[in-house]
């Protein structure tokens, strides 16, 4: 089957044409926005004290004053945000010289073929979680997550639009606005859209999200809840990777356009760059819809403080708490090749070829559904009214799930008890968080967390040490459950994981240095030996990670950017690369009053290692030991500004792939894993552009 490349439709011209048109507006607003940069030490996250006030390190407010006079620059909005079960505040990032931190794909991530396949961290990130989970994390990077939820408070309506034009039409497209409807009631909408036709055939992608998010207090600050639904979609078609990786080296010209190289999976031709249309015939598609509602109600003490102008605001102090939450997910995972039609068909035998797999059916569709409610319920006690960071907590949820596999239909629960100990203190000398969960019975019984957290403030010339441990022990995933239609062979009675990890940070301050360390041991580790059989180890497998991060000050515009992380593992059911290191040199300042740029090279590397394969109708890495990848360092050239409030992105990326083998071009590009190149050279052009309502 061939498809035809369709046209782009005028109507995007004339989208593109608005979006220049606004770019250029932007020039001409007088509004700034009070922002502050990331810090490496994390300098920019701030508190509240017990009236609501901010303080610490970042505040825009000499000593933590509220009442104090802004410049008129400020006056125009003030804006900030914490996470959903922190206290912590925030204020949006205006640094430019990192592209990845206003990209949903994280630097230290490898993926498929091109942005929105597949991904997996090159630095060892496991999902130790107890409780259920499906075990589908190929595409999370693309998704929004309730735990990554932002709650905003600003004095005037916000929005921020987002535009990256990638290669062969790529479009990344993110929209956010954000406004305080009262001052005591916010509203937050964001959406974001990927859509990638792909460097190889068979490989476009299609991923969107959608958060909602409502927060509210009433007047007497008593009551108050947090309302989020979230809806994520993932599709990524599957091709297989290409069936020889010589045609990456091949002198027939026809191959240096790698579209043309053909691949095991998908239909035989190229696929059309309409970012708009969305053609997907072997392939994932994994759906999920959330809404999640806390609310909550304080007992307290009421209390007045007297302003400069001797006027009186009412404060409260809560000392008792009523928390209440209730979680509705509702979850697709589904992989179906529809060109599938008969078992013994030409096209089916390149799963017995490409995976040693004997297609049975004369189609192949293979999908899990689960719908889970959670209910649960906290009482939280405040030793002191002044400190609203220091509480106890305890309390107990009930959730209930449905799966659906094939024709069965099977429910499920889980009874839990969870407790927390939270304390900053005002000197920052020992902060402590403290929490541990338990499941009591159901699907999951026998499942635990414990985790402690300690920070400590080393003075202004030193900086703060991080110390942490955890231990969690945990089902393994539900992929792994014979219930689950997706495939497996081999032993399918597991054993509890068991998971240890020590580690901490050490943030130094006036070196603009921060240096890490964590030990992981693992038991029962569960994983895939191969694209369909899954094992079990027998032996404690150990993971190593150091890690050091550093800005050097070259001269007055040049500065270098420096991550190294060393990684270690034995027991052999972990593929990671031993060394992943990450530089940005740079060219940067302010220029021109309003002109922030930051412009130069991006370069990062991967040492040798053998890569995890991927199995792309289970949708998960199988681990391996025939194949060692042997990439060069990624090269990007890169040109980012910030003119008031608008952030601009020019990246020439791949100049690694540069080649004068056969003639010059851009083909001698990496590998992901065994048969799936990256991409070769491409320009990435992108802007984020907030502005005042």
């Amino acid at each position: 089957m061939i498809i035809n490349i369709q046209k782009i439709h005028p109507l995007l011209t004339r989208r593109i044409l608005i979006l220049i048109m606004m770019l250029v507006g932007c020039f001409s607003s007088s509004d700034v926005l009070a922002q502050t940069e990331l810090k490496l030490d994390g300098s920019n996250v701030i508190g509240r004290d017990a009236q609501g006030r901010l303080r610490g390190a970042g505040s825009k407010m000499k000593g933590g004053d509220s009442l104090q006079q802004r410049d008129s620059h400020e006056d125009s909005i003030t804006i900030f945000f914490r996470y959903l079960d922190s206290s912590r505040i925030h204020f949006l990032d205006s640094s430019v010289h990192d592209f990845y931190r206003h990209y949903m794909l994280p630097a230290d991530h490898k993926f498929l073929v091109n942005i929105g396949g597949a991904t997996q961290p090159l630095i060892f990130k496991p999902t130790i979680r107890p409780g259920f989970d499906a075990g589908f994390h190929g595409f999370d990077v693309y998704r929004l997550k309730i735990e990554d939820t932002k709650i905003y408070q600003t004095t005037r309506p916000y929005t921020e639009l987002s535009y990256i034009l990638g290669p062969r039409a790529e479009q990344n497209i993110g929209v956010l606005h954000t406004q305080n409807i009262k001052p005591n009631w916010n509203n937050t909408f964001e959406f974001r859209y990927i859509n990638s036709p792909g460097n190889l055939a068979n490989a476009n992608s299609s991923h969107s999200n959608i958060r909602f998010t409502s927060s509210f207090t009433n007047k007497t600050r008593r009551y108050s809840g947090n309302f989020i639904f979230l809806n994520n979609r993932n599709r990524a078609a599957e091709n297989g990777g290409i069936q020889n990786d010589s045609f990456m080296t091949s002198t027939n010209s026809a191959y240096f356009q790698r579209f043309n190289i053909p691949t095991w999976l998908g239909a035989d031709g190229v696929s059309g760059v309409n970012p708009f249309s969305v053609n997907i015939q072997a392939g994932n598609d994994y759906k999920m819809q959330t809404v999640y509602f806390k609310h909550q109600y304080d007992l307290g003490q009421s209390d007045s403080l007297m302003q400069k102008d001797s006027s009186y605001v009412k404060i409260f102090y809560p000392r008792f708490r009523l928390q209440h939450l209730i979680k509705a997910t509702n979850s697709v995972y589904q992989y179906e090749d529809k060109l599938v039609t008969a078992v013994n068909s030409t096209y089916s035998k390149r799963y017995l070829d490409r995976y040693n797999l004997l297609l049975t059916e004369p189609s192949f569709l293979l999908k899990d559904r689960f719908f889970d409610v959670t209910n649960e319920g906290n009482i939280l006690i405040f030793p002191q009214k002044n400190n609203q960071e220091q509480f106890i907590k305890a309390g107990a949820g009930y959730q209930w799930f449905q799966g659906q596999f094939d024709n069965a239909v099977t429910n499920f629960s889980n009874l839990y008890l969870q407790g927390e100990y939270r304390n900053r203190t005002r000197n920052r000398k020992w902060d402590i968080n403290a929490s541990g969960k338990l499941y009591l019975s159901g699907y999951n019984s026998g499942d635990y967390s414990a985790d402690l957290q300690l920070i400590t403030n080393l003075g202004a010339r030193l900086g703060s040490l991080e110390l942490f441990f955890k231990n969690v022990n945990r089902q393994p995933s539900f992929v792994f459950d014979n219930r689950s239609s997706f495939l497996m062979l081999g032993n399918q009675n597991f054993n509890k994981e068991n998971w240890t990890v020590l580690g901490g940070n050490l943030y130094l301050t006036k070196l603009k240095m921060k240096l890490g360390g964590e030990y992981t041991l693992v038991n029962n580790y569960t994983y895939w030996s191969n694209y369909y059989e899954a094992t079990q180890t027998s032996t404690v497998q150990n993971v190593l990670h150091i890690s050091g991060e550093k800005k050097f000050k070259l001269s007055k515009y040049w500065n270098l950017y420096s991550s190294v992380h060393v990684q270690h593992a034995t027991g052999g059911a972990f593929n990671i690369p031993p060394v992943y290191t990450r530089q940005i040199l740079a060219y940067e300042g302010n220029f021109y009053k309003n002109l922030n740029l930051s412009m130069g090279f991006d370069v990062r590397y991967a040492a040798p290692y053998k890569s995890d394969f991927w199995s792309p109708f289970n949708g998960q890495w199988v681990v391996q030991d025939s194949v060692r990848i042997n990439n060069k360092p990624d090269i990007a050239a890169f040109f980012h500004f910030r003119v008031r409030t608008m952030k601009m992105f020019i990246r020439a990326e791949n100049l690694n792939t540069m080649t004068f083998k056969n003639g010059f071009g851009f083909r001698n590009n990496n590998f992901a894993t065994d048969l799936y190149p990256t991409p070769g050279y491409f320009l990435r052009f992108g802007f984020a552009w907030g502005f005042i309502n």
